[in-house]
């Protein structure tokens, strides 16, 4: 059983991985190209809609991983292991994420 969820999690960062370089590319694709103003609102909305989707699964994904195993990582009395920082760098580039998300918006 542990065996498939570390899978699923592995896949889920894979997919997560692969469409964030979607994303990079769309923002490099539309932030440095020339484009009437119109064009620049939609491509950053449509950029924003993709990271938000992106944070919101990759938050759902390690939120799943950590309780499927019980990992706590605020809790002191335990030893910390690689799965704890797995886990705690999954919420770190959620909220990245959303960070980046705030950066384009305030570029409106």
């Amino acid at each position: 059983m542990s065996t498939e969820l570390i899978i699923e999690y592995s896949k889920s960062t894979q997919n997560v991985c692969l469409f964030l370089g979607i994303t990079i590319i769309l923002i490099l694709l539309f932030m440095l190209l020339p484009l009437p103003t119109p064009m620049k609102y939609i491509s950053k909305t449509v950029i924003m809609g993709l990271l938000a989707v992106i944070a919101y699964f990759n938050w759902k994904q390690t939120n799943k991983f950590a309780n499927n195993f019980k990992i706590n990582i605020l809790h002191e009395n335990e030893d910390w292991n690689t799965m704890k920082t797995n886990i705690l760098c999954g919420y770190i580039f959620s909220l990245l994420l959303v960070i980046l998300m705030l950066s384009i918006f305030r570029s409106y």
